[in-house]
Parts: structure tokens; sequence; C-alpha cells
């Protein structure tokens, strides 16, 4: 569940100062012109002609910076801002634009040292403040993007969008009471803020104000009907309310909304891994008699398509691919052609056998917390987990290491799969204590490619279990998890515990700190339970490369992350 900070920001003033030199001046009038009408190409043509004439023109250097940020050309438009701050190092419009294009190019640190170049030339200046809250509050320098809220309000009470952000940061520093505060005041202001609305209620049920929380996600609902945080989050709410039927009606609504509509596909890629999946999960449906003959076509658009990919000489898994290419497969790719009905098992869906004291003992006698179950659940509620994951077609999420996922409100959610995470909360409440399930996901593994990277989870308690036979693990040694005996600094927010651009940063700094690994082997039904902050990363894979062979985990979250 995560908040919402506001809207990206957008380039301030197309002109500052008026140059002295009247030609330039008019060719300058003239950029601005193609600018504002959208005519970009030959806003550049104008702007580079007057640099032609003043090559170290402040004002023209820094229009053709803003003319390249509207054309894509980031670097370009921060080599042309910075350039124009040579001339003119005073003008905080210049370092606040910089910023812009900065964070647009996805360069945080020069972004926010922009901005506080901004704010330091003029202390009055309000969107300089908001951008720089932003951006310090995406580095987890939390006090800092607080005070820069703070500041901002100072210069304009009544902005609305910086009361919520100011909540996002209060929330993430812990200091739910204020951030409460502050998304009401946000909300006084502007009360159609949807944001501020499913802030809150997020707000709201980590203080236990469960009611009021389903109607704070409920009213954003009734402002836009399709918001799909907002309907995740209501959908966890009336899960935490145990009223799961509507809770999974949500989700998956959710689900419907994201992932089934036929639309063109857009993207200029596409991943090798799913269209093999896919390919071989629509032939299986076919098998088992679960499509209707009027679906063979895209069976059909599968096949020729993972054929073609078959032959091109990139052997990466991610392939460019165009839109045109696409076409054939893009009406069922966006569909959930199939999802199949779980039961609820009844007497309860965990095995009997279970020994409660001997879990949570291990459980709580690492420190931090680690441990495994062997035989989590009935052999009935472990079939009807695998038909579901075999059968329904919500494998949407696609990962460069070859898996695809499923969470909760991409169509994962079933009667069994609640029946299950709630169960384990009570079986086990030395473990789970006050947590609830706040996300679940699965992941289906391609055998012939490598599983997800080091990275550790924004929870308090995680549960990752296995679901797939036996039979189809080539390596009994191996296939299963790798827990590091350390847990993510508190100071480091969830880009850098859980990016996989981030690996390098984490295994130095668990080789610094002298971390040791707890090797779980792979084992049908064997559940491993650990503290979230810990690093943990798939073992070696070496399954059967065939459908039903896949390795599948399913990932129960519960609590949230201690805040630093």
């Amino acid at each position: 569940m995560k908040p919402i900070k506001g809207p990206p920001p957008v380039p301030q003033a197309l002109v500052s100062d008026t140059p002295n030199n009247p030609d330039i001046r008019a060719l300058l009038n003239e950029g601005t012109g193609h600018l504002q009408s959208g005519s970009f190409q030959k806003a550049e043509l104008i702007y580079r002609q007057a640099l032609g004439q003043a090559p170290n023109d402040p004002e023209a250097l820094h229009c053709l910076g803003l003319v390249l940020y509207r054309l894509n050309r980031f670097d370009d438009a921060i080599a042309a801002i910075s350039h124009a701050i040579e001339q003119a190092p005073a003008s905080p419009l210049y370092w606040f634009n910089l910023g812009v294009v900065s964070q647009k190019a996805a360069r945080p640190n020069e972004a926010v040292h922009a901005y506080r170049q901004a704010v330091t030339l003029n202390p009055q200046h309000l969107e300089a403040w908001i951008n720089l809250g932003n951006g310090l509050k995406n580095q987890g320098a939390i006090p800092e993007s607080i005070a820069a809220y703070q500041k901002a309000l100072t210069l304009n009470p009544s902005h609305a969008d910086t009361h919520n952000n100011l909540g996002v940061a209060l929330k993430e520093q812990g200091q739910m009471a204020r951030a409460i505060t502050s998304y009401r005041q946000a909300l006084q202001l502007k009360p159609t803020h949807i944001e501020a609305l499913n802030n809150l209620g997020l707000a709201l049920m980590e203080t236990g104000s469960l009611d009021e929380a389903i109607a704070s996600f409920t009213q954003a609902l009734t402002i836009m009907p399709g918001y799909l945080k907002a309907l995740y989050n209501l959908g966890i709410a009336w899960l935490w309310a145990r009223k799961d039927e509507k809770s999974i009606n949500c989700l998956q609504l959710s689900a419907q909304t994201k992932h089934d509509h036929g639309k063109p596909i857009t993207d200029a890629f596409v991943y090798r891994s799913r269209i093999k999946h896919d390919l071989e999960q629509v032939q299986y449906l076919f098998d088992q008699q679960l499509l209707r003959d009027d679906q063979r076509p895209y069976l059909h658009s599968l096949q020729l398509l993972h054929h073609e990919l078959a032959r091109r000489p990139d052997r990466g898994n991610r392939i460019v691919i165009t839109p045109q290419e696409l076409a054939p497969v893009a009406t069922s790719f966006n569909r959930l052609l199939y999802r199949a009905q779980t039961k609820l098992i009844s007497n309860g869906a965990l095995h009997p056998a279970l020994d409660v004291e001997a879990v949570e003992s291990r459980y709580l006698a690492k420190q931090p917390e680690a441990t495994f179950i062997d035989g989590l659940l009935k052999n009935e509620a472990l079939e009807e987990l695998r038909r579901f994951c075999w059968e329904s077609t919500i494998w949407k999420k696609d990962y460069e290491n070859g898996y695809s996922g499923a969470f909760l409100g991409d169509g994962f959610a079933s009667p069994l799969l609640l029946q299950i995470a709630e169960e384990l909360r009570l079986k086990f409440p030395r473990i789970f204590k006050q947590h609830r399930l706040t996300q679940a996901w699965a992941f289906k593994h391609d055998s012939t490619r490598r599983g997800l990277s080091i990275h550790a989870d924004a929870a308090a308690v995680n549960v990752n279990f296995w679901i797939t036979p036996d039979e189809a693990n080539l390596n009994r040694e191996t296939g299963g998890l790798i827990v590091y005996n350390k847990e993510a600094p508190r100071t480091w927010n969830f880009q850098d515990y859980n990016s996989d651009q981030n690996k390098p940063k984490i295994l130095t700094w668990l080789k610094e700190v002298g971390a040791q690994t707890i090797k779980i082997p792979y084992q049908a039904n064997r559940a491993v339970v650990f503290n979230s902050d810990l690093f943990h990363e798939t073992d070696e894979i070496s399954f059967k490369d065939d459908y039903l062979s896949r390795r599948i985990n399913i990932t129960l979250l519960y609590g949230h992350r201690l805040k630093p």
C-alpha cells in the first residue's frame, strides 16, 4: 500500500530576463511563440539561431534547454541549462528548471542540489521548496523534506498538494497523528483531493480506525470510480475487517481494470519468458478444455511470435519489438482469459499436525528472526492452490530474470489464499502479533533463467512457501531461499533495499557487516518465515523445463517496516 505524493513538477516560465540585444530578443520571442504552440523543432532552430549570434547568451541557452526538455532530450537539456547557469549563476529560475529536468532524467541528487540553489537564491520560491521536499523525501531524508514542505506552507498555507505531501513525509517518519492532520487539512482545502483521501485511509488503517479508513477509500472511489490505489487499499481494508467477499470483489475489480481490457500493447519490448509462459499456459488450458475454440487464434499467434523470437540473434530476455509485431496477441495478452475458482477448506487449510510451540520457539530464538515450516498445508489446500496457479491467466508482471508475477490486485486474490493468510496469523500469534496481511503475490519461474535477486521487503513478517511438486526439482540441495542474517539499515528507503540496481550496494554492505547466510533448500509445502527486513534471494534453480514443473513460490507480507 503505497502513498501518493502529488503531481510531478514542470518547468517554470519560458523567458525570465529579456536580452538587451534587440535581434536576440526578437529571436527569443519568436522561439517562445513556437514553444508555446507546441512547434518544438521550430523553436529549437530559432534558439540555435540566436546562439549562433550570441553563443553565451544565458536566456537563449535556458530557452534551448526548455525546448530540449520538451523533446525528451534530457541530457542535452541539462547541458544547455547548466551552460546558462555558468553565465548567470544567480538566476533562481535557471536552477529551478535544472532541478526539474534533472528529476525527469532520473538524476535525483543533481535535482535536489539544483532546488537547494534555487531556494537559497530566492527563499520565496514556492515551487522550488515543494520540489525540494519531494526530492528529499524520495532520498529518505525525511526530516529535511518535512522542513521544506513546512517552509512552502508558510509561503502558501492554502496549497492542498503540499499538505498532502507533508502528510506522506510525516507518516514515513511514524508521526501518524500529525500525518492525519495534514491529510485532513488538504481535504479541507480541496474535498475532492483523491490522493489525500487515499493517504488518509492508509494512515487511519494503521491507527486502527478501520471504519473511517473504509469511508475514506470509498469517498475517493466515489469521486474517481477507477482509482486503482484506493480500490486496492479498500480491498485490504475489507480484508482486515474480515469481509473477505467484499475484499475479493475490490481486488478482482482492480485486476479487471488493469489487465482485462484488450487494448493495444504500446510497450516497445517484450520478454521472451512471458511469451514462453503464456504459450505453455494457453496450450495447457486448451488441453484441459477450459478455453473456447474461438480463442484458438490467440494460441496460434503466440506460437508464431514465440517462433519469431527464437530466430532473433539477441538471446537476452528483454527483446525490442514493434507494436505491430505484438498486435496479433494484444486482444488476449491484455485479457484475463480464464480465472480458476478456489473453494474454502472445511476445518481449516493449515495442516492439523503443525507444532505451534516448536515453530514459534525456533522463530523467536533467532535474532533476527527466521525459521521454516514443513507440511504447511493440507493436501487438499495445496492441490487447490496449484490448480489456481496453473489455470488462472493472471501472470501479467514480467521481470528481467525470467519470472512472472501475480499480485493481490492483479487477480491473485482468492477465498483460499485469504483463508490461508488469516489462519497463519491466528495460528502463530507469537510470530505475527498484531500484524495483518498487507500484500501477497506469487512468482512463476522459468527453469532456464535466474530467480529473484537479493532484496528485503517493506513489512514486518515475511512468509514464503513453495507449491510445485518435488519431482520437478532436479537438485534437492538448491531451488529454495537464501536468507542473510542482517536486517536492511533502517535509514535505507525502499529503493535502497528492494531494487536490482542496488544489488552491488547491498552485497558490499553485507560483506562489511559480516553477514552470514541461511540456506533453506526447496521442498514442496515448505514455508520460510522470517523478519522482512532480512535480505534474501532465490537460490540457484534447476527444475524441469515444462509448464507444470515451473517453480511457484507464494509470498505473504504482514505488517509494516519499523520507522528509523
